[in-house]
């Protein structure tokens, strides 16, 4: 399993209702992103009959879509302390070998790339859901 969280420093502005619904609201863009853009790219590796696998080090190129059937975001917000925290999980058993690399086969990070490239989108997702 393969689990990225998100920090979102505009939480502790907000009471814990809105804080929920905001984070709510960001981890579904999360799993959006996800699904439609960074686990939909094309191969950019090596050709194996008509799939293009990914290069080492760029999220991994579709094939069949069990990464992404399986990528979900948890409903279940839960409260840590001061913090709300939530999670987007990639459940497919080769999920968290492939995002962080093995002996024998390089990285093909995926998780954290929503977070890298989006920001600005997840932002907006968490100020939408927050005033929900």
């Amino acid at each position: 399993m393969a689990r990225v969280t998100i920090d979102v420093p505009a939480l502790d502005k907000l009471t814990g209702d809105a804080a929920e619904k905001g984070l709510r609201g960001a981890l579904g863009e999360y799993e959006r992103i996800l699904k439609t853009d960074v686990l939909n790219r094309p191969g950019t590796g090596r050709q194996y009959g008509k799939h293009t696998a990914s290069a080492p080090g760029q999220p991994p190129a579709r094939d069949l879509g069990n990464l992404v059937a399986n990528t979900n975001a948890d409903t279940n917000v839960r409260h840590d302390g001061n913090d709300v925290v939530g999670s987007v999980v990639a459940n497919a058993a080769y999920a968290k070998p492939l995002h962080e690399g093995t002996e024998r086969i390089a990285a093909r990070p995926f998780m954290d790339v929503p977070a890298k490239e989006n920001q600005r989108a997840l932002t907006d997702a968490f100020v939408k859901g927050a005033k929900g």
